[in-house]
């Protein structure tokens, strides 16, 4: 569960900052009109260079989350958007843990049943009763 917490814990420094950030520019206002420019043209082009890295090598869906990231800082429906990916991201992801942890128990327990001697369990498989052959 470590994901859940890291984008926890990068969400309150985040909003806090932004919070700050947002109290100042309300205050001036030639400053919050040149602020929600920048916001829209830097998360403008991260979306078109994570579109283009879709089609070339690179970190494409990285690029687009970062720029509807940073487009809901002003406009709701990015926002809205954002968190919905965000939610399906992180059940994919907990999805994938579970497939790799169950895969992983099945191999264990495969393991386990094609051994010999399933008294006691030893990786190194040094405890394996040999048959004793007659001299």
């Amino acid at each position: 569960m470590g994901l859940d917490r890291e984008i926890a814990q990068s969400e309150g420094r985040v909003h806090r900052a932004m919070h700050r950030l947002r109290g100042f520019l309300h205050h001036h206002p030639v400053l919050l009109w040149c602020y929600r420019i920048i916001v829209s043209v830097v998360g403008a082009v991260l979306i078109l260079m994570g579109l283009v890295m879709l089609i070339t090598p690179g970190p494409g869906w990285l690029f687009i989350f970062m720029g509807l990231g940073l487009w809901g800082t002003e406009f709701h429906w990015a926002h809205r958007l954002n968190l919905w990916s965000k939610a399906k991201v992180l059940g994919i992801w907990h999805r994938a843990q579970e497939k790799r942890y169950d895969a992983h128990r099945r191999k264990q327990a495969r393991i386990w049943a094609d051994r010999d001697n399933q008294q006691h369990y030893c990786p190194s498989g040094c405890h394996i009763s040999q048959p004793v052959r007659p001299e």
